[in-house]
């Protein structure tokens, strides 16, 4: 009753108070925050998850671009293990559909802004 998945997993949000440059100056159009710079980050989790872990090898798989428009892309490598309820009456040749069942703690998806094409209601 439990699957589990390796995946790269991104957010994007913007924060204004991040932005630092203006169109068509001279400042570059992103930086890489170093690992250990705090910024703000949505609150997302996986309501399924049984068990997980971000990848360390040689070094933390996680990425934090800053545009300068006060974009932010945060990405990360991570190894989920997600509950799911199988339905096994018809084995060997049944079909499970299970979900990745991603939430917010505080914030609603109107709150969110949700505009991914394929995002349903906590689910991909």
């Amino acid at each position: 009753m439990e699957y589990s998945i390796q995946l790269t997993f991104r957010e994007s949000w913007i924060d204004g108070r991040l932005a630092y440059g203006l169109p068509r100056d001279s400042k570059p159009e992103f930086i890489i925050l170093a690992p250990g710079q705090q910024i703000w980050m949505p609150d997302s989790f996986f309501q399924n998850e049984k068990q997980a872990q971000k990848h360390m090898i040689d070094k933390p798989n996680v990425m934090i671009r800053v545009h300068k428009d006060g974009s932010i892309l945060y990405s990360v490598r991570i190894s989920l293990v997600l509950s799911c309820p199988m339905h096994l009456h018809n084995y060997p040749m049944d079909v499970q559909v299970c979900l990745i069942d991603l939430a917010s703690y505080a914030y609603t998806d109107n709150d969110i802004g949700i505009s991914h094409p394929h995002f349903k209601k906590n689910m991909f």
